[in-house]
C-alpha cells in the first residue's frame, strides 16, 4: 500500500510542477496586473531577480529570473510570460507561457516544500483542491524532487487549460530508489503522456527499471504500462496496468518472465484489482527441490524404496521449469486485505500438471498472512499420481483430504484411502491407511495394510491393526496376518505375534512373543523368537530368546544370545547359539559361538562348541563355517562348514579333522562314551573328513578317517601299532561297508601277539560286526571269528578266538622258559566275553593234534623233602612222552583265572637210579596228570615259569602233605588236583 501511495504521490508532484509557472502567475496575477510585483515580492520576502522586457496591458514578459538564494536559488526560469484580460470583474490570466524553467523541492511528510515560492502559495484552507483555470505553455520544464524515497528528476513539456484540456508529455528519473528497508530500485523512469479533461487527469506511459528488490524478490527489468484516470483532487484513481519482468528471482527461485494485466482502482484509502497473470521459465528454489528429494529417499532401503525413487525422478523434473497462469483480485488497504487466485495453473517442462479445479480459489490474507483454499487442487503428469486435494473451507484454514492414484514402479505398488489433512494447528495432522505390494525383507509382499497416523511429523502413539495378505520371499510364503501395532513414545510395539507359510514344500511357522521398535534411532528388539520348519517327521527349530539392533538407512545390524536350533533329520542339536548379526543388502550375517550335540536318544558323541562360528543368510542360501572344540579341553577337534538352500531344502555339512590328537590332555571319552570300558590311555593321532547330505527328507552322510600309528589299552590287554583307514556309508549312525580293515602292531593279554589285521565293519545301532582277524602266533596263527559286538555301554560282546598250529616249542620258547623243552601242534578256541564286569574267557581250550608230543623238565627240584614217590614223578617229567594234552580255561582276564591242565604219557628215561627193585619197575609206566590252576590271566604265563620248581605239584600227586603257610614259589597249591 505504501507503494501505490508514494507512487500517486510523486506523480501528483510532477503534474503540479507542470504548472508550478502557472501557479506563480496565477498567485501573482493581481501584482503583475498592477505593475506592482517588486513591491509585493519585496513585501513577501522573497529574494527574486528578474527583468521586465515588456510590461502592458494584457502581456507581461520576464525574463532571467531566479528566486531563493542567489547562490542556490529554488526557481529559475529563462523567460516567462502571463496573458491577462481585463473584464468588468477585474483582470484575470488567460495563458502562462515558460521556458527553461528549473524549480527545485523536497518531499516531507508526503506534502512537497519549494523553498521561499511556498511564501507565494495561498494559506491552506478547508477548501478542496481544484485546478486551475487557465491555459499555459511550457516547454523544458524541469523539477528537481528531494525524497525520503530518492531524488526525483523531472520534465514536462505541454500546453493547454489545465483543467481542460492540457496535453503534455511528463518524463521522470530516480537513479536510486528505496521504499522502507525491504524493497529498492535502481535506473527508475517514467514516460507519461499526460492530458486534462473535464477536471480529469489522464496519465498513460511505461514506468521501467533497471533492476528492483522488494522483500526477498528480486527483479530484472521490470516495467509497467499504466492508463490511469483520476479526478482533480486524487481521491479516486483507475487505472489499467499492464506489468512485464524480465529474470525474477524470490526465495531461492527464478523465474524467466513474468506478465501481468489488471484493472486497478484506489479511492477513500482503499483499493482493488483484477487480473491475470503468467509466468514462464519457473524453476523452484534447489534447496526445496533437494530437500524434497531427501524426504523422498527416506525409503531408501525400505520397502518403498522404488516408489521413491521415481518421486525423486518426478520431482528433479521439476528443475527444467514450468510455465504458469491464473486470475486474480487484490482488496484492501494498508492494514488488511485478501489476495485471491482462482484458475491457476502450472505446466513443467516434464510434463506435471497442478490446476485449480473449477470454482476453485487460493486466498492470502495480510497481515496474518494466513492461507486458505476453497475447492480442490489438481496434480497429474509428469511422474506425479494423480492427486485430488479437497479443502473443507467450511470448518476455516487448511483442512481436507486427499485422493492420491496408486503409485507403481515394477512389481512395487502403493495405495493409499483418502489423506485426512488439518494444518490450522501448529502441529498438523495427516491420516491415511496404505496399501502396499512389493519387496519386503528381500521378498516380495502382498496387500500390507498399514493405518498411519501423523501429528507434527511423527506417528501417533495409538494401537492399530496392521495386516498382510501375502508375503512371498524366493520359495517362502507366509499366510494372510493381522496383528496390532503399537505407537507410544516414539516406539512402535507389537505383542505375541504367530505367523504361518510354507518354505517350498515344507510349513513354517514364526512367533515372537514381543518386539519393539524406536522410531528416532531405529533401535529395536524382539523376545521369544520361535521359528519352525518342516512337518513333525522333518522339522527345523530354531529358538531365539533375545534378538536386538539398529535399523538405519535398510541395513540392520545387533546381538543375540541363548538360541537353540537343529536342522531337519541331522541328529544334531545346536545350543547356545549367540553371538553378533547383521543384515545388508539382502544378505543375513551371524558370527559367535554355538554348542553342538548329538541330537540321538541315546547320545553316541558328547557335546563340542565353537568361539568362531559364522554363518551367511543371502539368495536364499545359507552358509556357515567354525571349528568345533572340546567344551573342557578346547581342544581342536573338526573345522565344519554348512550350506543350505532354502528353496530346494538341499544342503550338507563338511568336517574336516586335519589332525586330532590323544594324549594326557584329551581322550575319545571326551568325544563319545562308546569308549568308555573298552579303550583307554589312548596315544596316537587320527585325521579325516566327514560329510552330511540333506535333501528334504532325506539325510545322508559319509567319511573316511585314518591314524597312522594308535596305542591303547583294551580289557584283553594293551594295543600298540593300530592303523588303517576307515570309510563311513553313515557318519550320523556310524555305519560302514563292508571289508573294512586295522593292522595291529601287538596286542599283549600276556604274551605279545603281534602283526596282527582285523576286517570289520561298522552296523547301525552302534553294532561292530566283526569279519575275521588274524595274527601269527607262536609258529601257528590266533584267528578272530566273525561275530556281532553291540557297543552300546551296557551290552554284552562276545569274541572267539580259534587257536591253529600252535607249535609248543616256539611258544615256551617266546615265555623263556629255560627248563621245561615241549614239543608239539596245538588247535583250539578261546571264547571271550565282554560287558560292564569286565572280560573273561568262558570255554577256552587248546588241544595238541594226533602225534602229541614231548615234554622235558631238567630244572632242579628244590625241596629236599619230597620223599621217594615225588621225587619219582620228577624223573617221569625229565622226558615225557604224551599223545594228549588239553587246557581248558574259564575266568575273569582282569581277575582270577581257572586253567585245567590235563595230558598223560611215558616216560622214555629211567625214573631213578637205584639199585631198589620196586622202584625200578616204574620204568617205562604211563603217567595221567589233572591240574588245575588258579591264578590272574596276566599273571598265567609268568606262573608257568614256576615250572622251573614244580615240587609243589609232585607231593600233592604222591601223598597228603599239610598246606604249607607261605610255599616258596607256589604252582597253585590249594587249587591244584591229585597227579595221577
Amino acid at each position: 500500500m505504501r507503494f501505490f501511495r508514494f507512487f500517486w504521490r510523486v506523480l501528483a508532484v510532477l503534474l503540479v510542477l507542470a504548472i508550478v509557472a502557472a501557479a506563480i502567475g496565477w498567485a501573482l496575477r493581481k501584482d503583475i496586473a498592477r505593475n506592482y510585483a517588486d513591491a509585493e515580492i519585496k513585501r513577501r520576502g522573497i529574494p527574486a531577480r528578474y527583468e521586465i522586457t515588456e510590461l502592458g496591458p494584457s502581456r507581461q514578459r520576464l525574463e532571467r529570473i531566479s528566486v531563493g538564494d542567489p547562490a542556490n536559488p529554488d526557481l529559475t526560469a529563462d523567460w516567462a510570460e502571463i496573458i491577462t484580460t481585463t473584464r468588468f470583474s477585474g483582470v484575470s490570466v488567460q495563458m502562462v507561457r515558460a521556458g527553461g524553467v528549473r524549480l527545485k523541492g523536497r518531499l516531507v511528510g508526503g506534502r512537497a516544500q519549494f523553498g521561499v515560492l511556498d511564501r507565494l502559495l495561498p494559506p491552506p484552507s478547508a477548501t478542496p483542491f481544484a485546478l486551475p483555470d487557465f491555459r499555459v505553455d511550457l516547454a523544458d520544464a524541469r523539477v528537481s524532487l528531494d525524497t525520503p524515497y530518492g531524488r526525483v528528476g523531472a520534465r514536462f513539456d505541454g500546453r493547454g487549460n489545465i483543467a481542460t484540456s492540457l496535453k503534455g508529455k511528463l518524463a521522470a528519473v530516480m537513479p536510486n530508489g528505496v521504499l522502507g528497508t525491504k524493497c529498492s530500485a535502481r535506473g527508475l523512469t517514467a514516460y507519461l503522456n499526460v492530458s486534462t479533461d473535464a477536471r480529469r487527469i489522464s496519465a498513460k506511459g511505461p514506468v521501467r527499471a533497471n533492476a528492483a528488490s522488494c522483500a526477498g524478490i528480486d527483479v530484472v527489468f521490470p516495467q509497467a504500462q499504466f492508463d490511469l484516470v483520476t479526478d482533480e483532487r486524487f481521491a479516486r484513481i483507475d487505472s489499467d496496468v499492464a506489468v512485464e519482468t524480465g529474470a525474477l528471482r524470490f526465495a531461492g527461485s527464478a523465474v524467466r518472465t513474468a506478465r501481468a494485466t489488471a484493472r486497478l482502482t484506489w479511492a477513500d484509502g482503499a483499493f482493488k484489482s483484477d487480473g491475470n497473470g503468467s509466468v514462464t521459465g519457473l524453476s523452484p528454489d534447489a534447496r526445496l527441490i533437494d530437500r524434497a528429494v531427501l524426504l523422498a529417499r527416506r525409503g531408501d532401503g525400505t520397502p518403498v524404496a522404488a516408489l521413491g525413487g521415481s518421486l525423486v525422478r518426478a520431482i528433479q523434473g521439476l528443475k527444467r521449469g514450468s510455465n504458469a497462469q491464473a486470475r486474480f483480485s487484490v482488496k484492501g488497504n494498508a492494514s488488511a486485505g485478501k489476495v485471491k487466485l482462482d484458475a491457476v495453473s502450472a505446466q513443467s517442462v516434464s510434463g506435471a500438471v497442478l490446476r485449480l479445479a473449477q470454482a476453485s480459489s487460493i486466498s492470502v490474507g495480510w497481515p496474518d498472512r494466513r492461507a486458505s483454499v476453497d475447492g480442490a487442487v489438481q496434480l497429474a503428469g509428469g511422474g506425479f499420481p494423480a492427486t485430488n486435494i479437497r479443502f473443507d473451507q467450511g470448518r476455516g484454514g487448511l483442512l481436507g483430504s486427499a485422493t492420491i492414484a496408486p503409485l507403481a514402479t515394477g512389481r512395487t505398488r502403493l495405495a493409499l484411502a483418502p489423506v485426512r489433512f488439518d494444518f490450522r494447528q501448529r502441529e498438523t495432522r495427516i491420516e491415511t491407511v496404505a496399501l502396499f505390494d512389493g519387496p519386503l525383507g528381500g521378498g516380495q509382499v502382498r496387500g500390507l495394510i498399514v493405518p498411519l497416523s501423523l501429528r507434527g511429523g511423527a506417528l501417533v502413539g495409538e494401537c492399530r491393526a496392521v495386516g498382510i495378505q501375502r508375503y512371498s520371499y524366493a520359495k517362502l510364503s507366509v499366510a494372510p496376518v493381522r496383528t496390532r501395532v503399537c505407537v507410544r513414545g516414539g516406539e512402535a510395539s507389537v505383542g505375541a505375534l504367530r505367523l504361518a507359510g510354507r518354505l517350498g514344500a515344507n510349513p513354517l511357522s514364526l512367533e515372537v512373543q514381543s518386539a519393539r521398535y524406536a522410531l528416532a534411532d531405529g533401535k529395536f528388539s524382539a523376545v521369544g523368537l520361535i521359528v519352525r520348519l518342516g512337518d513333525a517327521a522333518q522339522l527345523s527349530k530354531m529358538d531365539i530368546p533375545r534378538l536386538s539392533g539398529t535399523l538405519q538407512n535398510g541395513t540392520a545390524n545387533g546381538v543375540f544370545s541363548g538360541a537353540t536350533g537343529q536342522i531337519g533329520t541331522v541328529a544334531l542339536r545346536l545350543s547356545e547359539i549367540g553371538g553378533d548379526w547383521a543384515f545388508a543388502k539382502q544378505i543375513l550375517m551371524l558370527k559367535g559361538g554355538l554348542r553342538v550335540a548329538d541330537a540321538a536318544a541315546a547320545p553316541r558323541y558328547l557335546p563340542l562348541v565353537s568361539d568362531d562360528f559364522t554363518l551367511r543368510l543371502g539368495d536364499n542360501k545359507i552358509s556357515a563355517a567354525g571349528t568345533l572344540r572340546e567344551p573342557f579341553s578346547k581342544t581342536p577337534v573338526t573345522g565344519v562348514s554348512i550350506t543350505h538352500d532354502l528353496g530346494t531344502a538341499v544342503g550338507g555339512a563338511t568336517l574336516d579333522v586335519p589332525a586330532l590328537s590323544f594324549g594326557d590332555v584329551f581322550q575319545p571319552e571326551r568325544l563319545t562314551s562308546i569308549t568308555l570300558g573298552v579303550i583307554a590311555n589312548v596315544r596316537g593321532t587320527i585325521a579325516g573328513r566327514g560329510d552330511i547330505r540333506w535333501n528334504g527328507s532325506t539325510v545322508t552322510s559319509s567319511g573316511a578317517f585314518r591314524t597312522d600309528t594308535l596305542d591303547f589299552a583294551a580289557a584283553f590287554g594293551p594295543v600298540t601299532g593300530l592303523k588303517g583307514e576307515i570309510a563311513l556309508s553313515d557318519l550320523l549312525g556310524l555305519a560302514t561297508p563292508p571289508g573294512q580293515s586295522v593292522t595291529i602292531a601287538s596286542i599283549n593279554p600276556g604274551i605279545a601277539v603281534t602283526d596282527g589285521a582285523i576286517k570289520y565293519r561298522l552296523l547301525p545301532g552302534l553294532k561292530l560286526e566283526i569279519e575275521g582277524g588274524r595274527w601269527p602266533f607262536a609258529g601257528g596263527e590266533l584267528i578272530l571269528k566273525p561275530s556281532i559286538l553291540d557297543l552300546n555301554q551296557a551290552a554284552e560282546r562276545r569274541l572267539t578266538f580259534r587257536v591253529q598250529g600252535l607249535d609248543a616249542a616256539l611258544f615256551v620258547q617266546q615265555l623263556a622258559f629255560d627248563n621245561i623243552a615241549v614239543t608239539g601242534k596245538f588247535d583250539g578256541l578261546l571264547p571271550m566275553v565282554f560287558d560292564q564286569a569286565g572280560g573273561r574267557i568262558e570255554g577256552g581250550n587248546l588241544t595238541v593234534r594226533d602225534g602229541g608230543g614231548t615234554l622235558s623238565y631238567v630244572g632242579d627240584v628244590s625241596n629236599a623233602e619230597l620223599g621217594r614217590f615225588s621225587k619219582l614223578a620228577f624223573d617221569a617229567l625229565k622226558s615225557i612222552r604224551y599223545k594228549k594234552l588239553t587246557l581248558e580255561l574259564n575266568g575273569a582276564l582282569d581277575g582270577e583265572m581257572v586253567t585245567v591242565v590235563r595230558f598223560n604219557g611215558v616216560n622214555q628215561l629211567p625214573l631213578a637210579q637205584t639199585k631198589n627193585f620196586f622202584l625200578k619197575q616204574f620204568n617205562q609206566i604211563p603217567f595221567l596228570f589233572n591240574i588245575t590252576i588258579k591264578a590272574p590271566f596276566r599273571g598265567l604265563f609268568s606262573m608257568v615259569r614256576s615250572f622251573n620248581d614244580p615240587s609243589i605239584f609232585i607231593p600233592r600227586g604222591l601223598q597228603p602233605v599239610p598246606e604249607p603257610p607261605a610255599p616258596p614259589k607256589p604252582v597253585q597249591t590249594k587249587e591244584s588236583e591229585t597227579v595221577q
